[in-house]
């Protein structure tokens, strides 16, 4: 059987391999995160889907959010990475292009990284329009956390062929 399963076997062509195991990330410290903005908001957060607009056939696409408040008026994304390379700036773009097309009148991203953020916003604002989002570093993830955080993405690195080569936050784009 061929195909990418978290935390699963799977066949790449010959050779037996262990994906990366995302479920704490997404189980945990995902829903920490939402606990913590909700908290610090005032208004209650579920992980939901949410309309963010038609395919060129006209069939409505949904997206699923790490938090939206009951009424569908606020949106969060959740950023657990503490990568500043290409890669992971490229998904944040497209996950604040996927918020900002959401029908919020509020609309955060949430990272645990001053430097990540940094790096995000230096690179995209102006190619997206960032001031539409409220962006917010959780400080609040206990020590275990972080360390677990660390874990899972060392994972993916090493089952992503990432030698670990250094990158520094990037300046402002031209």
């Amino acid at each position: 059987m061929r195909g990418p399963f978290r935390g699963k076997f799977f066949d790449d062509g010959g050779a037996i391999t262990k994906m990366a195991n995302t479920t704490y990330l997404t189980h945990v410290v995902e829903p920490h995160i939402v606990r913590w903005l909700s908290d610090r908001i005032g208004i209650p957060l579920e992980h939901r889907e949410v309309p963010v607009g038609p395919r060129t056939d006209g069939e409505l696409v949904h997206f699923k959010f790490d938090g939206v408040s009951r009424d569908g008026q606020v949106g969060a994304l959740v950023s657990t990475s503490h990568t500043v390379k290409p890669g992971g700036t490229r998904k944040l773009h497209v996950d604040a292009s996927v918020l900002l097309q959401a029908p919020f009148a509020r609309r955060f991203m949430i990272f645990v990284n001053h430097d990540v953020k940094a790096n995000f916003v230096n690179r995209c604002d102006g190619l997206l329009p960032l001031a539409k989002i409220e962006m917010l570093v959780c400080e609040d993830v206990p020590a275990d956390m972080v360390a677990e955080i660390s874990k899972v993405q060392a994972d993916s690195k090493s089952e992503a062929g990432d030698k670990g080569k250094l990158c520094r936050p990037g300046g402002k784009r031209r």
